[in-house]
């Protein structure tokens, strides 16, 4: 029905805008501008640095925990190993000594 007309709406009494005192805050419109555009229109708005964005650069999570998860088994398996050390070379200090020093 493109010939009916619209029906009027009365439109509501709101005050007249005025300055914003010293410590009020202005937010920004809902609806902001975009500022940068890319060749073809899209919007280049990111939180990654232009660096960042190629393909080729990504490391994938899979290598990432891999390399944490040898990291973690490499420390704990030298600790281990210094423990067993540590108690081996007690454990020659209290058989080359006299029987009081193999009480403590």
């Amino acid at each position: 029905m493109p010939d009916a007309p619209e029906p009027s709406m009365p439109e509501p009494s709101m005050p007249a805008p005025s300055a914003p005192g010293p410590d009020a805050v202005v937010l920004p419109p809902l609806n902001a501008p975009s500022r940068t555009q890319a060749a073809g229109g899209e919007s280049q708005m990111t939180l990654m640095s232009p660096a960042g964005m190629e393909e080729g650069d990504e490391t994938d999570w899979a290598v990432v925990v891999g390399v944490a998860l040898v990291a973690e088994i490499g420390l704990l398996w030298a600790a281990a190993c210094i423990a067993l050390w540590r108690r081996r070379i007690a454990l020659g200090r209290a058989r080359s000594g006299t029987p009081e020093d193999w009480t403590g």
